[in-house]
């Protein structure tokens, strides 16, 4: 009986500490970080707003374009510091909603925190994400007149997830260089075929990128004829010619004797310089002069020397950007202000996936089947042992694996 009543007055002494604790922090009111936060959120609004509009618009300045971009990659740290230190602050309260079943395994040296426990520090770093924000924001304001001159390029009401869903997220400057690339007029005197060269590491997007661009009606108009070859073909002495084999991706319905034609060749593996020389010579002469480019793509930086212009240097996407990309798939939205708790969950599912765009959109799906704590826990649980598996198996995170075609070890169900 003393035991329990001991038992009592411990658990209502600490209830009466938090409360006093609690109640002090409120009087004291907000301190540097949360100041900091919360001026990190107005100017993270304007910059969404001013993103949001330029990507609405057709633009085609280059110098523009690269300012887009500088916006963009603030405007990913800046909602990665925010939600990281809320997240961080989410801890320190205590308010461990994952529990202690679902605590962070080993392979995750990150811990929950991305951020130095070094108050100060911590502080410098938010310091310096809202003075490069206040930096981009000031240098926009002739962004934002020039923009007008630029016609729309959605019709429909604007959505955040189907946008995101349905363009090139991440790859908003090597879309340019490779419009610009096709788009470009070779002279007639030229003596080579245009040749564009993409590299990258195995998932990283390159066939996407190709394909998103090749949709594109600025393309469709431009060439008549869009052929894809297995450049596998190519290498093994199957294909001489472009009229040999191919995939007619997409071909006008007047064909004239001037018409450009563009060709894709997707390289699984190394390519034999001779033999490439020797496809390039045969599909070259009845090319040149035309107007037709070609795009080659390969996880090898061999096919580099092929091109008779600067290759397309694919690599995975930054955290910031990558946990913005997630974080919109899975809420729909950039705005998770009322779900802070499946928010701490989802940035470290985020934070086990090494930036792969097939677990970021599968598990996303997931997660969006069932809104509720409970739910996200089992999947985050179930993410952290099919990683911690294929490590004691192949001594890498399955995310690397796939990359490299290892046959995974999947949990069953």
């Amino acid at each position: 009986m003393e035991a329990i009543i001991a038992a009592i007055v411990a658990e209502m002494t600490h209830r009466s500490i938090s409360y006093a604790i609690h109640k002090y922090l409120e009087m004291k009111g907000p301190t540097v970080e949360e100041k900091g936060l919360q001026d990190l959120q107005r100017l993270l609004l304007r910059t969404d707003v001013i993103v949001k509009e330029a990507e609405g618009g057709l633009i085609t300045n280059r110098a523009m374009v690269h300012q887009l971009n500088i916006m963009r990659k603030e405007m990913y740290r800046g909602h990665f510091t925010m939600d990281s230190l809320r997240c961080q602050a989410s801890d320190a309260r205590g308010q461990d909603v994952v529990g202690h079943s679902f605590t962070l395994s080993k392979f995750n040296h990150a811990k929950r925190c991305i951020f130095s426990t070094n108050g100060s520090h911590r502080n410098d770093e938010l310091l310096q994400v809202i003075q490069n924000l206040k930096n981009v924001i000031a240098d926009a304001k002739e962004f934002i007149v020039f923009l007008k001159n630029y016609p729309p390029l959605y019709r429909q009401p604007y959505d955040m997830h189907l946008s995101i869903g349905n363009c090139m997220f991440g790859r908003q400057m090597e879309v340019e260089r490779i419009m610009d690339f096709l788009m470009q007029e070779d002279h007639p005197s030229l003596s080579s075929v245009g040749i564009l060269p993409i590299i990258g590491p195995g998932y990283v997007g390159k066939s996407t990128l190709v394909a998103h661009v090749y949709s594109d009606e600025r393309v469709r108009n431009h060439f008549s004829r869009i052929v894809m070859i297995n450049g596998d073909e190519i290498k093994y002495g199957g294909l001489n010619t472009l009229s040999d084999r191919g995939v007619i991706a997409h071909q006008s319905n007047a064909m004239g004797k001037n018409d450009r034609l563009l060709t894709i060749i997707e390289f699984s593996r190394n390519v034999d310089e001779v033999v490439w020389n020797s496809f390039y010579t045969s599909a070259g002469r009845a090319l040149l002069g035309s107007g037709s480019k070609m795009i080659i793509t390969s996880r090898s930086n061999t096919i580099v020397k092929f091109g008779t212009t600067q290759a397309v240097v694919l690599n995975f996407l930054p955290r910031e950007a990558y946990w913005y990309f997630f974080k919109i798939l899975t809420f729909e939205s950039v705005d998770s202000n009322d779900n802070q708790k499946l928010e701490r969950i989802a940035m470290e599912m985020a934070r086990s996936m090494n930036g792969s765009f097939m677990g970021a959109n599968m598990n996303s799906h997931v997660l969006r089947k069932k809104i509720v704590v409970e739910h996200w826990c089992m999947v985050l649980e179930g993410i952290k042992k099919y990683i911690q598996r294929n490590i004691s198996l192949f001594g890498e995170n399955p995310y690397n694996l796939v990359y490299k075609k290892v046959n995974l070890h999947f949990l069953e169900s």
